[in-house]
C-alpha cells in the first residue's frame, strides 16, 4: 500500500505521541479538523503534520481557515479541507480552496447513495467530475437553497429558519 496520507491518527492534544509518530513513519500526517485557528499553530510550529486539516465549520470560518491557511504556506505545508457537512459547507470549501496557495483538495460529501447534499440544492447541484469540483458561479456562495427539500430533513419539532 502507498496511502496518500494518515488522518488524524491520534486524539488531542498534541503530546508526544504525535511527535513520536512523526518520526516512526514516513506516511504522510494529515489532521487537525476539529481545531480553532490558534490550535492550529502550535501543530504547525512543531512541523508534525504535513498536511493540515481545517473544517470551516469548525476553525473559526472562512475568516478562521484563512489565518491558518496562510500560516500554514509560510511553513510550506498544505491544506486539505475536512468538508463533509451540507450544502453551504460544500460551497463555502469550494470557493475558499480556490483563493489560496496551498489548497491541495477537500474531502466531499457529494455523490453519496443519499445524494442529500445535491438535493439541498433548488438548481444546478454541485457536481464532482474527474476528481473536481467547479467552484459554483453566482450570488453569495453561487447555490440557490431548496426550502422545500431542506423542510422534509427536519427534527421532529425543529422550527423552519427561513
Amino acid at each position: 500500500m502507498r496511502p496518500l496520507f494518515y488522518e488524524d491518527p491520534l486524539h488531542l492534544p498534541e503530546n508526544e505521541g504525535w511527535r513520536a509518530l512523526r518520526q516512526a513513519t514516513r506516511i504522510p500526517l494529515l489532521g487537525r479538523e476539529g481545531r480553532i485557528a490558534p490550535g492550529f499553530k502550535p501543530f504547525l510550529d512543531q512541523q508534525i503534520p504535513d498536511i493540515i486539516h481545517p473544517d470551516l465549520a469548525f476553525c473559526g470560518g472562512i475568516t478562521g481557515a484563512r489565518k491558518i491557511a496562510d500560516y500554514a504556506y509560510t511553513m510550506r505545508t498544505p491544506l486539505a479541507l475536512h468538508n463533509v457537512g451540507s450544502l453551504v459547507l460544500c460551497c463555502a470549501s469550494a470557493h475558499f480552496g480556490s483563493a489560496i496557495f496551498n489548497f491541495y483538495r477537500s474531502e466531499s460529501a457529494l455523490g453519496r447513495t443519499t445524494r442529500h447534499v445535491e438535493k439541498m440544492s433548488a438548481a444546478r447541484p454541485p457536481e464532482v467530475k474527474n476528481g473536481e469540483l467547479k467552484v459554483p458561479e453566482g450570488p453569495g456562495l453561487g447555490f440557490e437553497p431548496d426550502n422545500a427539500y431542506l423542510k422534509t430533513v427536519l427534527m421532529p419539532g425543529e422550527e423552519f429558519w427561513a
